[in-house]
């Protein structure tokens, strides 16, 4: 019964002197520079046209695809402003004619207008 506590207590001892090493060799080292304008607007471009393809082959899954780049668009706006607060309300638009069942043309040109936003950030 010892050796059993003994042995539990030198598995738990490893298992924290593991975790101090991770969190401390983790820690301390230099950052990585905050992404330029430039990695920002093509990352959101990216996002953007990456989702409009998916769109476009899977149509029924795209609102819920959408809400997930929503995530990202809303986080976007609300750090950096400007023309990603233009993109993020192209895309709420776009959400809400698939969640209201909109035609197709409608939603194509939402989807049209989407890429022309995605399109401004990087010109």
């Amino acid at each position: 019964m010892k050796s059993r506590i003994a042995i539990g207590e030198q598995l738990i001892s490893c298992l924290v002197l593991l975790l101090l090493t991770v969190v401390f060799t983790g820690c301390g080292g230099p950052s990585a520079p905050p992404p330029s304008e430039t990695q920002k607007s093509e990352i959101a471009q990216k996002s953007v046209e990456a989702f409009i393809a998916s769109a476009k082959k899977k149509p029924k899954s795209a609102a819920q695809e959408l809400s997930v780049l929503m995530e990202s668009l809303d986080a976007y706006a609300s750090e950096y402003e400007g023309p990603y607060i233009e993109l993020r309300d192209s895309a709420k638009e776009l959400l809400s004619l698939y969640q209201g069942s909109a035609p197709k043309d409608k939603i194509q040109a939402q989807l049209d207008v989407l890429k022309q936003k995605a399109d401004e950030l990087t010109s």
